[in-house]
């Protein structure tokens, strides 16, 4: 992948962040060139190699057909859940540290249908948050609307079965 500044891109576990800088530091003889990132909420900056960025799972702005792909998820079949709760909340911390936003939406997915039938635990709820968080920022810019309502966009299509009307439009800038 290649990398610019003033990039949009997915950091796996931050969220939406811009290239701000590509550096070059000599350490031990040796150049290498750096990513600055900074993340767009919370404010926060992180540095990282350059060649190791894709192995970090950076990457870029889903596309117009990974936003479908995503609603296709959020309204798919739920995945079987352990009754037990700390086998539960270790496969779930799991997944959401796999970073992948796919994996994340199909967690979302869950996470929102359990707390529908059942009250979700407060460890729960705060996982739901965090996995919430970074799927809610990426389809706010790609969607180019608020946080909330991509948040409101994903509750409906989970709970309701109801999916945006994805116009080309307004998914313009995922191309």
């Amino acid at each position: 992948m290649k990398f610019s500044k003033g990039q949009v891109v997915i950091h796996p576990h931050h969220g939406p962040a811009t290239i701000t800088a590509i550096t070059t530091r000599k350490i031990k003889n040796a150049s290498k060139k750096y990513l600055k990132l900074d993340v767009h909420d919370p404010q926060l900056s992180v540095r990282m190699p350059l060649e190791r960025a894709e192995e970090i799972g950076v990457r870029s702005v889903i596309t117009k057909d990974g936003v479908r792909e995503l609603f296709d998820i959020f309204t798919g079949p739920s995945e079987p859940t352990d009754t037990v709760w700390s086998r539960r909340m270790k496969n779930n911390t799991s997944l959401l540290r796999t970073g992948d936003v796919r994996t994340i939406a199909g967690l979302v997915r869950d996470l929102i249908r359990r707390n529908e039938e059942k009250r979700l635990s407060f460890g729960e709820m705060s996982l739901l948050r965090e996995a919430m968080g970074p799927i809610t920022a990426e389809l706010a810019i790609v969607l180019k609307v608020t946080a909330d309502e991509a948040e409101e966009a994903i509750r409906a299509a989970v709970i309701d079965d109801v999916k945006p009307k994805l116009t080309d439009t307004a998914l313009a800038a995922a191309s």
